[in-house]
């Protein structure tokens, strides 16, 4: 599973046709379709367009930091409040059954989710909850990258000397493969605990039982990774919490405004067409009572 970059993809986009079947009970590839019906949705194009680029931000901005001048490092800061702690709350629980547990959701299961959640989401075709995910797992992005940028914090394990690291005793070549896409003072906010909070909060505003449950099961279990695996402080998972409800609240006043314009837009067009046909009407009829 965890042999490369290509085969963690493979068992993430299994994870997610499965639990897409499971969940729907409907055939997951039934997207593709969807995606070609609505080809000329020039709506659902735009929003594609959005979450992609605020993903490719993201993506760029680890290449950003990488030439970019910190002003400090402000893990130190969060480990002298903190103290002991983390370090105490790993040595108590440590054990390899649970480390290959919370690695396997903090890797696979964490993008499962939202992969699980743009296809049960796009495949329902409810619109306003389709595009609330993606304004607010963009919005999370959005919010994240500045204090990423301007307030690096380290992992817990790289600073915290008795606090260890435990996912490389699972997946042993994390950092030469997996560390490109998660940036080591990447922490706060911590968008592990953001996102899946946030997919959680959408979860909820869905019909879908089976989902809600899975999903309030499965982010407890990434956020508890989050802290066990000794990535993340408890300053970052405060701080991911009120991310994702600043990002979902947000995201849900942006969709019933975009809700609200298209309605408003829907109702004034067949007005429109109505007066334009009724003064044509009157038109042809003066025209014939003028002959």
């Amino acid at each position: 599973m965890y042999q490369s970059m290509f085969t963690i993809a493979i068992t993430i986009t299994i994870m997610t046709v499965f639990l897409v079947i499971i969940l729907s009970k409907r055939n997951p590839f039934i997207v593709f379709k969807i995606l070609w019906d609505s080809r000329k949705n020039k709506k659902s194009w735009i929003h594609f367009a959005l979450l992609g680029t605020i993903l490719l931000i993201n993506k760029l901005e680890l290449q950003i930091e990488s030439n970019f001048i910190h002003i400090g490092d402000y893990s130190h800061i969060i480990q002298q409040y903190e103290g002991q702690l983390l370090a105490n709350f790993q040595n108590l629980l440590y054990n390899i059954w649970l480390t290959e547990i919370t690695t396997f959701f903090y890797i696979i299961i964490f993008v499962t989710l939202i992969s699980t959640s743009f296809v049960l989401y796009f495949i329902q075709q409810n619109k306003q909850l389709f595009y609330t995910f993606i304004y607010a797992v963009g919005l999370n992005y959005l919010i994240a990258i500045p204090f990423y940028l301007f307030l690096p914090v380290n992992e817990v394990w790289y600073v915290h000397s008795q606090v260890h690291f435990l996912i490389p005793e699972v997946y042993p070549d994390f950092e030469t493969q997996y560390r490109n896409v998660s940036g080591l003072n990447n922490c706060f906010p911590s968008l592990h605990n953001s996102i899946s909070l946030t997919l959680l909060f959408l979860s909820y505003k869905s019909n879908n039982k089976p989902f809600k449950w899975f999903m309030t099961g499965s982010v407890g279990i990434i956020m508890f990774s989050t802290i066990y695996l000794g990535i993340h402080w408890l300053t970052d998972m405060a701080a991911g919490v009120l991310l994702a409800i600043t990002a979902f609240t947000m995201a849900n006043l942006i969709s019933i405004l975009v809700s609200k314009s298209a309605r408003m837009e829907g109702k004034m067009t067949p007005n429109l067409l109505f007066i334009k046909n009724k003064t044509v009407s009157s038109k042809i009829k003066s025209e014939k009572q003028a002959n």
